[in-house]
């Protein structure tokens, strides 16, 4: 299950508090971190960091159950998804690989989520290392913006009428955000 942690946005909070306070934090922050965090902004990242852990917080299977909400969303979005799951070998076949990627799914979000606190960093290489995996496995850039909106409609199954319009904005940006940087590596990797 992912590591939903309330705490997680405090962490986030004083982070950014030392950073603000920091003259010299530039230097020591990557670029690709400033970008994010500058593209999305803190207030967003707080938002969702908060429904995150709602979310998440609603099931004992959470990683699992949310990916494979978000992933038959995709299908019926974007059909052609199916195929990169396998699902052209047969409906077995598709079904394995969809339940293994729903766990990751999910899983990414939360280790994303998690070093917005103290490991700010390590975003960069994580979202490289999904964007070449996702190019080796032939995933067309084209998904991304159908995954956004399963993404969106998972949540919406999850939160319900809890989650604002605010909410639902934030996540669009912190999702396309991280999925710019995934594209990014399966384009030019």
């Amino acid at each position: 299950m992912p590591k939903c942690r309330a705490s997680r946005i405090n962490i986030f909070l004083e982070n950014i508090s030392i950073i603000a306070r920091t003259k010299a934090s530039s230097r020591f922050l990557k670029p690709h971190i400033t970008i994010i965090i500058k593209q999305v902004g803190y207030e967003q990242i707080a938002t969702v960091l908060e429904t995150w852990d709602a979310a998440c917080f609603g099931s004992a299977n959470f990683d699992k159950e949310f990916g494979i909400v978000a992933l038959e969303r995709l299908f019926e979005l974007q059909p052609r998804a199916k195929k990169v799951f396998g699902y052209d070998q047969g409906e077995e076949i598709g079904k394995f690989h969809a339940n293994v990627h729903a766990t990751a799914f999910a899983g990414l979000f939360d280790a994303v989520f998690q070093m917005l606190g103290p490991d700010l960093e390590f975003i960069q290489d994580i979202l490289q290392q999904v964007g070449r995996r996702h190019r080796s496995m032939g995933v067309s850039p084209s998904f991304f913006p159908f995954m956004g909106e399963a993404l969106i409609y998972a949540l919406e199954r999850y939160l319900g009428k809890q989650l604002t319009e605010e909410q639902r904005i934030a996540w669009e940006e912190v999702y396309d955000s991280i999925s710019n940087e995934i594209v990014k590596n399966i384009l030019h990797g």
